[in-house]
């Protein structure tokens, strides 16, 4: 009984905390090379953020992007999260303006809903 109570008293620790603890391993925005989603992609899980080098391959060759609910990707015009900025909180099949201009990104995310074990899909808006 001791030994119950005591796995009980670990996992509700183990469970508390931010909500975004729980999807650490999970992919929760992406940026792909290609209008549509074609090409190679680059998943960011949530709360994390990227800087690309100049003569990188993805320095400004960003094309597309996927957004879970709940999340929003930040991007920048310059590594470091510098310059001009945009937000996305959704799918986007072709960024406009932005399209092969991004140089870092941050993906943040305060209300993901999903850590995708169950065959819900992220990326679908309801």
């Amino acid at each position: 009984m001791k030994r119950l109570a005591l796995l009980a008293t670990v996992a509700s620790v183990l469970m508390t905390g931010s909500a975004n603890a729980q999807y650490d391993d999970d992919v929760a925005c992406e940026m792909y090379e290609h209008n549509g989603y074609g090409g190679r992609v680059l998943p960011m899980r949530a709360d994390r953020s990227i800087s690309f080098r100049a003569g990188r391959f993805w320095n400004d060759r960003v094309s597309s992007v996927r957004v879970a609910p709940g999340c929003t990707l930040v991007v920048y015009q310059h590594t470091g999260m510098q310059g001009a900025s945009e937000e996305f909180d959704r799918n986007a099949r072709s960024i406009g303006g932005w399209n092969d201009q991004i140089s870092s990104a941050e993906c943040i995310c305060d209300g993901y809903q999903d850590d995708g074990e169950d065959g819900y899909d992220p990326y679908r808006r309801q």
